[in-house]
């Protein structure tokens, strides 16, 4: 309880500070830089499970209840967009992976692993059956995340026009409705959660809250309020990640993982501009869902930075669960070609969504 006070205090304290001095997304950024200052300080943090699940719920609530009429007929340009994002994502993964293997010196399941963008509690499930380097592989993905989540917002709200902005609708008035929200869409959660559904925490609040949405049983989205506290334990959580490493190991690790975010930054950048050019949606939106981050931090950030969470969610949601099904097999092929394979599992899948 101790650490699970602290780190919540540091992180509100971090997202405090980066709203006072203006910074995009503040209370995401704000927190998860608090929140590994103190790991680096020697200050234990922790975050029970129970407050993971509260926040993905809350997550799939607010975006289920961003979807209007108006979402589902723009959804027809979505999937040539979705389409051009799982060739991205096999972009990124080869390149980050030739880079690592050929400038680094990493073994190729190292590379792999290290280069897979997202879906973190899976690629170390992955990687622990195989010979790659575990802390190699764990930092060089917290690294890419971190520069993603310090660095995006402020890009974004430099190139976003207007047109990108997302007006979501009025918040729910009614006590009732608010709980019949809340309700449905938890119990819609838990059941995804039970079936091992990829990312069921949040898929299947997204789902309840836009069905309630759409049908006309409900008006209004959850109070925005509820997404501070969410930003505050996803920043903290993505901090937490660094447990465990000296702030010697950070630093030396700092070189590649930027140098794996900058390629994979460069690329998401040229896919979202084909996507951007084909379906006329603006390039800042475009840029936030193809951005190789978590689900959860690159939906939470469309909130941040008032862009459309509804096709964010999408695109992260289908690059998430993607991964989640064809990640196994894929990486056991590739690993195979390279001849880095050491009894990869195609087994059961972690159901919990921990995609940072």
């Amino acid at each position: 309880m101790r650490e699970t006070a602290a780190g919540l205090l540091i992180g509100a304290a971090g997202g405090l500070v980066f709203w006072l001095l203006g910074i995009p997304a503040p209370w995401l950024a704000g927190s998860m830089m608090a929140a590994i200052i103190a790991i680096f300080s020697q200050v234990k943090i922790g975050m029970p499970d129970w407050l993971r699940a509260l926040s993905f719920i809350f997550l799939g609530i607010q975006t289920g209840t961003s979807v209007t009429w108006e979402t589902v007929e723009r959804a027809a340009q979505w999937p040539l967009s979705i389409a051009f994002l799982g060739l991205t994502v096999i972009a990124v993964t080869w390149a980050c992976t030739a880079y690592y293997v050929k400038r680094s010196g990493w073994d190729g399941a190292t590379a792999l692993f290290a280069s897979l963008p997202g879906a973190l509690s899976l690629v170390l499930l992955l990687a622990s059956g195989t010979r790659a380097d575990m802390r190699r592989v764990t930092i060089a993905q917290c690294i890419r995340l971190f520069f993603l989540v310090a660095a995006l917002p402020s890009l974004i709200s430099w190139m976003s026009p207007d047109s990108a902005f997302h007006a979501g609708p009025d918040e729910i008035g009614s006590l009732s409705d608010l709980v019949l929200l809340v309700s449905v869409s938890t119990a819609a959660g838990f059941a995804l959660e039970r079936i091992r559904v990829p990312a069921g925490l949040m898929l299947g609040p997204m789902l309840a809250s836009a069905g309630l949405e759409l049908s006309g049983l409900l008006a209004g989205a959850a109070p925005a309020s509820v997404l501070i506290p969410a930003n505050v334990v996803l920043g903290v959580m993505i901090g937490s990640r660094f447990q465990g490493f000296t702030f010697r190991e950070f630093r030396e690790a700092l070189a590649e993982g930027f140098s794996g975010f900058l390629i994979a930054l460069a690329i998401a950048m040229a896919g979202a501009g084909v996507a951007s050019a084909f379906s006329g949606l603006p390039f800042a939106l475009t840029l936030l869902a193809f951005s190789p981050g978590g689900l959860d931090a690159m939906t939470i950030m469309a909130f941040a930075l008032n862009l459309d969470p509804a096709y964010v969610g999408a695109h992260q949601m289908a690059r998430y669960i993607g991964l989640a099904l064809l990640m196994p097999m894929a990486t056991a092929y590739v690993l195979r070609r390279m001849g880095a394979h050491a009894n990869v599992t195609s087994g059961p899948m972690p159901s919990k969504l921990e995609d940072r």
